[in-house]
């Protein structure tokens, strides 16, 4: 696992922990980018976190 796949497994935890602060707390949800409530935004942030998580583990990123 190179250093491209270990920034998005980082990201998509910081996306995931977002999109679950925004379910607790619908104040993060400010700073999610995307239409909608509060909770819309929130599950969409945990679905995208989920997403690079997973590209993140199973695909195999070159090094440049």
């Amino acid at each position: 696992m190179g250093l491209t796949n270990t920034i998005l497994i980082i990201c998509g935890v910081v996306a995931s922990l977002f999109g679950i602060a925004a379910f607790l707390n619908p104040n993060f949800a400010r700073w999610i980018n995307a239409p909608g409530g509060p909770r819309l935004k929130a599950t969409i942030s945990l679905i995208v976190g989920v997403i690079i998580i997973i590209i993140g583990l199973t695909i195999e990123m070159p090094q440049a």
